[in-house]
């Protein structure tokens, strides 16, 4: 299981995701405050929550590591493997989608230009890693196809 690379690139992605829950997306300076908005919340640093996103990113975020995990635990059936790792595609995507339009969203609210933060970017950093996973499945899946004929 350890020993396949697309493991590796999913632990990877994995990483990169589990990475985004707890770094801010973007920052906002209002009134000499900075307010950052997180998968959890929107506040100013002194624990208090000015407003709640209009997206839930916590949902496509832990979808997206289940399906890494779930690719990682069903390593003997590559095809499911390659189904988690479309689906992961789509669970990423809608993830980087809800954080730009709430960062463009807020900064609009409040009337301040949006600094994006690594946050924000952790989720396109972990799309090359499932395409990479991927492949990596694909090759073996070809591999194995060869052997058969063979036998």
């Amino acid at each position: 299981m350890i020993q396949r690379i697309q493991t590796v690139y999913l632990i990877l992605a994995i990483i990169c995701m589990a990475t985004t829950l707890f770094t801010p997306f973007s920052f906002y300076i209002l009134n000499e405050q900075v307010v950052t908005l997180k998968a959890f919340e929107i506040n100013n640093g002194d624990g208090f929550e000015l407003f709640t996103g209009r997206f839930p990113y916590y949902i496509p975020i832990f979808a997206s590591l289940g399906l890494s995990i779930l690719a990682i635990a069903k390593y003997k059936d590559r095809k499911k493997q390659l189904l988690f790792g479309k689906i992961n595609y789509l669970a990423i995507l809608l993830s980087i989608v809800f954080i730009m339009m709430d960062v463009t969203f807020i900064a609009e609210q409040l009337s301040v230009q949006e600094n994006f933060y690594i946050g924000a970017f952790l989720p396109v950093a972990t799309l090359p890693f499932i395409f990479l996973a991927n492949r990596a499945i694909k090759k073996d899946e070809k591999l194995i196809k060869s052997l058969d004929r063979l036998r």
